[in-house]
């Protein structure tokens, strides 16, 4: 059974690092894509780099790098619009959980004294939260 109603929220202590690394990249996600957006306009001042002939041995290619660029952009995107299904198929509690915590960088403690929740009902509704993007990312190996 495969329903998000029997999630198993017992992860290891590597996929939940993965699972919260993703979260708290949300935000800065857009910014990281401009950047690499950037990277692929032509430049119209002259560039530091040293030139095709002072190179070397070694391989270039402008088209090579640009296509590299471009499929980063892609994963990128990709991973923004899944995170973002994620964020908006949870519940309120979890979405402020999830921006207080791994978007502002606030402290455990602090989040759920502002939430005025108990430490255990936090700690569930976060292990939940982190388990589901978890299982959208494939990091949790289903092993039967």
């Amino acid at each position: 059974m495969n329903q998000l109603s029997f999630l198993n929220t017992t992860i290891s202590k590597e996929v939940k690092r993965k699972a919260e690394k993703l979260m708290s990249r949300y935000k800065i996600l857009d910014a990281i894509i401009e950047s690499k957006k950037m990277d692929l306009e032509p430049r119209l001042t002259q560039n530091p780099e040293p030139s095709e002939i002072q190179r070397g041995n070694q391989f270039y290619s402008s088209v090579e790098n640009s296509a590299i660029t471009e499929f980063e952009i892609e994963e990128y995107l990709r991973t923004k619009r899944k995170l973002h299904l994620v964020f908006e198929s949870l519940k309120p509690l979890q979405q402020h959980i999830w921006e207080d915590r791994y978007i502002l960088g606030k402290r455990d403690v602090e989040v759920y004294n502002d939430l005025e929740l108990t430490d255990k009902t936090y700690y569930r509704a976060k292990r939940e939260m982190v388990a589901i993007v978890a299982e959208a990312f494939g990091l949790i190996n289903n092993v039967g």
